[in-house]
């Protein structure tokens, strides 16, 4: 039976959440890393994603002005890197000179690719909007890459800075179920 909680207590139920790196370049060509468990793609066609970033963090001020970003999903080498980037503001630090990631120019945008990600996309800002505390970007996708590690290996975020995998093992039943007068 389901009883009233707090919404502070409730929204912990997210947990798991799946991890990405927010990649941007300022105008000084400053590389900053971020990374986030607000995402999902937002839209099929075009492909989009939005992503939710802080008001005060760096990246929504560089994401702001230059209106690009590179959203990665991070494989399990990268967890610590990962970490390191959640720890410290990209406005004192360059993170990149602590960190073992390593960068590939990208096709479109001018903040680069991740290495050894499990995918990463190029995404160019079709929209902004200020929600509460946070500001969401809406990044069309205007190319895709992937790197042939198993999906199966993203980073989720199981709070207070601890970060994994889920197994999902190698067997799954795949359930397909179309109701009656569903749409098409």
């Amino acid at each position: 039976m389901l009883k009233p909680v707090d919404i502070e207590s409730g929204v912990l139920h997210r947990f798991p959440e799946a991890l990405a790196l927010i990649v941007s370049k300022d105008q000084s060509q400053k590389i900053n890393l971020c990374p986030i468990g607000y995402f999902t793609l937002i839209a099929w066609e075009p492909k989009t994603w939005v992503i939710g970033l802080y008001e005060k963090h760096y990246s929504t001020k560089i994401i702001s002005e230059t209106k690009e970003f590179v959203l990665c999903l991070p494989s399990v080498e990268q967890a610590k890197d990962l970490l390191y980037c959640g720890s410290i503001s990209g406005r004192k630090v360059d993170k990149t000179k602590s960190i073992s990631l390593k960068f590939t120019p990208s096709s479109t945008v001018k903040p680069p690719l991740v290495e050894d990600s499990i995918a990463c996309f190029e995404c160019k800002v079709v929209q902004q909007r200020v929600i509460g505390d946070h500001v969401a970007f809406f990044g069309q996708i205007v190319m895709a890459y992937e790197s042939g590690k198993n999906w199966r290996q993203k980073l989720y975020n199981w709070d207070n800075k601890k970060i994994g995998t889920i197994a999902l093992g190698d067997k799954f039943n795949e359930i397909s179920f179309s109701p009656e007068g569903a749409i098409e």
